[in-house]
């Protein structure tokens, strides 16, 4: 049944984003959770679904992209968008690499694996960022998303009763739902979480239903990254319920967070360390210098090393170019684009990192908004996932996030463009701006008359990458 909604799923979203890519973006979002539980299930011609829709989705994006005629769609208006280009090439020479050393599909699937990024970053800004009903609508569409794996995984943590086995720290078994592992059901989780905290912030303020609605929701997603036995996952949620309430001076929200903290290590310590705490004990142990720090993040520290003795004996253009090999599952975001992309290619991805994180830093100094926080959160998110997993494998991960980094980058970017109004008597007239924590009036210069001032914002040097 999940196969045969995941067919029409994917015939959907192709067609959709032929005649109407923004409903084919929606679509997309919408199948992507019920594809991902096709991942064993061969399609076409020994394509799963996974594979089809995770190619069809950038390519008929950024062909349009490409010869988009509408400026608000064009690339040149995507923020960061020369890093992003220069990335996008560099994947496309890494993988006709692999193409050469494995095989043409493994490296067109990894080229379309690292291809959704700049799909994920492009797509959501460029058609949801014109006005807020779209913003709202892209919003939504991640809550309703994830709302599929957090019911299989709420049944799966209240029940007991498990779709797949997927043993995890101290061989417990993880609640996985009906996904391939746990970072799938878990960073669905985290996409509906993270959704319903900008819609309660922005759009349902006053709807106390629906933010109730949204609770419980939240509760629900929460517990199912905790039955997931994820450090990284638990380790966000952490972040988040910490900066979230800070950041936005929500101090009420902020103290109810402390108060739950506190009661929960103080008096049910022991329950907690049952429920999920153990999955830390390692590191715990190293930290006390009781435990080898080797033995921390599951291990993988050997797998880490065994790799890197191996790139270590690669030839110099290996190293520095890419060896021509499929190392997605190095369980390390950057040690697999060392494989991939070599040293060059790490170092354009690092750029790339770099240059969101500065962009993030900036928006938050000079306002903090909701729209600014949702892109630290999900920066925060995909730094946590980088060092023991590698997310830029995923392609419904990068739709969510940077599908999210994308619109908060654009709405700030288009607003800075506006025109800002200065009346005679010294007023800033600015348009209302949802996601702002206050609004701001700043008398950029003195004025002689009642006609407004345009300021643009010229940039150059390496702010043009970003």
């Amino acid at each position: 049944m999940l196969f045969l909604i995941g067919i029409v799923g994917t015939v959907l979203t192709a067609v959709l984003l032929l005649f109407a890519p923004a409903w084919g973006i929606l679509a997309a979002l919408l199948s992507k959770p019920i594809v991902d539980t096709t991942f064993d299930q061969p399609a076409i011609l020994g394509l799963k679904l996974t594979e089809l829709i995770s190619g069809v989705v950038p390519l008929f994006i950024l062909i349009r992209a490409f010869f988009a005629t509408d400026a608000e769609r064009s690339l040149r208006r995507m923020p960061l968008y020369p890093i992003w280009l220069i990335w996008s090439i560099y994947a496309a020479f890494f993988s006709s690499l692999i193409m050469y050393g494995e095989s043409v599909l493994e490296g067109v699937n990894v080229f379309f694996r690292h291809l959704n990024g700049l799909a994920g970053f492009y797509m959501a800004q460029a058609y949801f960022c014109r006005d807020e009903r779209l913003t709202r609508r892209f919003f939504l569409c991640l809550a309703i998303a994830a709302i599929f794996p957090v019911a299989t995984g709420t049944i799966e943590a209240l029940t007991g009763h498990h779709w797949r086995i997927t043993l995890g720290e101290g061989n417990v078994i993880r609640g996985v739902g009906l996904y391939h592992d746990g970072i799938t059901i878990r960073y669905y989780a985290l996409q509906g979480i993270l959704a319903l905290l900008v819609l309660s912030a922005l759009y349902w303020q006053r709807q106390r239903l629906l933010r109730v609605a949204a609770l419980v929701y939240g509760l629900f997603a929460a517990l199912v990254i905790q039955r997931a036995y994820s450090k990284s996952g638990i380790l966000t949620l952490g972040s988040w319920a910490l900066l979230w309430p800070l950041l936005l001076r929500k101090y009420k929200s902020l103290a109810v967070v402390a108060v739950v903290a506190v009661i929960g290590i103080g008096w049910y310590g022991a329950e907690l360390m049952d429920a999920g705490g153990f999955i830390f004990h390692k590191e715990v142990a190293a930290l006390q210098g009781t435990g080898g720090v080797n033995r921390t993040f599951a291990g993988r520290w050997y797998t880490w090393q065994e790799m890197m003795e191996e790139w270590r004996g690669f030839d110099t253009l290996a190293q520095l170019f890419g060896a021509g090999r499929v190392a997605t599952g190095a369980h390390n975001d950057y040690l697999q684009i060392l494989y991939h992309g070599g040293m060059v290619g790490l170092s354009i991805y690092l750029l790339l990192l770099a240059l969101i994180f500065r962009r993030v830093v900036l928006n938050l100094l000079r306002r903090i908004d909701v729209f600014s926080v949702a892109a630290l959160l999900a920066l925060i998110m995909w730094m946590v996932d980088t060092i023991g997993l590698v997310p830029s494998a995923y392609s419904g991960y990068q739709w969510f996030v940077w599908g999210v980094v994308g619109v908060c980058f654009r709405r700030r970017a288009d607003e800075e463009r506006a025109p800002i109004v200065v009346s005679a008597a010294g007023k800033t007239d600015e348009p209302d701006v949802p996601g702002r924590l206050q609004p701001e009036a700043t008398l950029l210069q003195p004025v002689s008359s009642p006609e407004f001032l345009q300021l643009p914002a010229p940039r150059t040097g390496i702010e043009r990458l970003s």
